[in-house]
């Protein structure tokens, strides 16, 4: 490859022909000098001289990417272009490997044996599964290596399984049981929730005077905030089929309503109440193996729910109010516990990985438009349309 650059220039007008001989002698004396040193391209083009520059392969080889397209252009010899190729074949070949998640998300309300939390020790053991317990020790930058449940028979009723062990410490509560297939490195965000609405009460006085009394507007803003369940995931799979999981479920919920303490309100008997939230949440990074179920617990939670009642009328006689009132003070104790098995899909198929799912896809016959599907509330029999 070369490269040619020439330039000439003149200076004044007509000038005559000893004079441009002489300046011919002065560049070729300049152009000797400087080839009797060392050899410099911007001093050659300084004279006027066309300077040849040879350039080998890896000098020219150059790589445009195109981020927004996707595209990559590369300029290199053939062995380059093979390696390359062989780069971009195991990014893509990571980059679109994918990993079913099934989480459940349960509450255990934990009965008057086991205050002090699940105990996982207990869980020995079985015929069908086995417990791994955590390193009670972690280098730190390390993933951390959670409670793992192994069955020797990988099958979808796994986490029904686990959720029927844990029944043996008290009531529980499946909160969620979402899954959902994520790419390799890339984050999915799963939120089931509602907003729950309020309103934040301003107001404004405007003073009278002596032929006017003062104004007062009151002006509503309506405030959301959502409340249920969140969680966030990335998956890194390795070469030997290991997945590591950075998880962080949440959930969200309204411990209490709270009067507003503005002044202005309650000098006009106004109440606004202001939701009090209530959140659970847990971060970690684990590596868990595919098809294992990887155990995530310790939020505990205590609540303290004070009810009293009391018979209309006769609840407020003095001294004796108190036969016909109520109270209720109960306390409950609960533990969340996250449950995630990470499963490595290599055939993102309904013949391949996702067999198990055949049975819940529509029929052949579901996207017919020969089909009339009422609903309920219509007669058993249409109007035919006006023609």
């Amino acid at each position: 490859m070369t490269e040619e650059a020439s330039s000439q220039s003149t200076s004044g007008t007509g000038a005559s022909a000893p004079a441009q001989a002489k300046g011919s002698a002065a560049r070729l004396t300049q152009l000797a000098q400087n080839l009797a040193g060392s050899p410099n391209p911007a001093a050659l083009q300084n004279t006027g001289a066309t300077v040849v520059k040879r350039m080998t392969f890896r000098e020219a080889a150059s790589v445009i990417v195109n981020p927004e397209a996707g595209v990559v252009d590369i300029r290199a010899t053939s062995r380059q272009h093979e390696r390359v190729q062989e780069f971009l074949d195991r990014v893509m070949g990571s980059a679109r490997r994918q990993v079913l998640i099934e989480a459940t998300i349960i509450e255990v309300g934990l009965s008057d044996g086991y205050q002090q939390g699940i105990e996982w020790s207990r869980i020995t053991s079985g015929s069908d599964y086995s417990v791994t317990k955590p390193a009670l020790t972690t280098n730190v930058g390390n993933a951390v290596t959670p409670y793992v449940i192994k069955y020797r028979d990988i099958n979808p009723l796994n986490l029904l399984s686990t959720v029927e062990l844990l029944r043996a410490f008290g009531t529980v509560k499946v909160l969620s049981s979402p899954k959902l297939t994520v790419l390799n490195n890339q984050t999915a965000t799963l939120k089931v929730s509602e907003d729950f609405v309020y309103f934040n009460v301003k107001q404004d006085v405007v003073p009278g005077n002596t032929n006017t009394n003062a104004t007062v507007t009151t002006t509503t803003t309506p405030q959301s905030v959502s409340i249920g369940f969140f969680m966030s995931l990335t998956p890194q799979i390795s070469d030997n089929g290991t997945v590591t999981l950075n998880v962080r479920p949440s959930i969200s919920s309204i411990a209490e309503l709270k009067q507003d303490p503005n002044p202005s309100l309650a000098a006009n008997n106004i109440k606004n109440l202001v939701p009090q939230i209530r959140m659970r949440e847990i971060e970690s990074i684990m590596r868990v193996e595919s098809g294992d179920i990887a155990v995530l617990g310790g939020l505990m939670e205590d609540r303290l729910e004070n009810r009293d009642g009391r018979l209309p009328g006769f609840g407020d006689i003095p001294f004796f109010g108190e036969i016909f009132n109520t109270r209720n003070n109960s306390s409950t104790k609960s533990e969340l516990v996250v449950l995630i098995r990470p499963t490595v899909i290599k055939d993102a198929s309904i013949d391949g990985d996702f067999s198990s799912f055949r049975d819940v896809l529509p029929g052949k016959d579901f996207f017919k438009t020969d089909q009339v599907y009422r609903p309920l509330s219509l007669p058993e029999r249409t109007p035919e349309p006006l023609q």
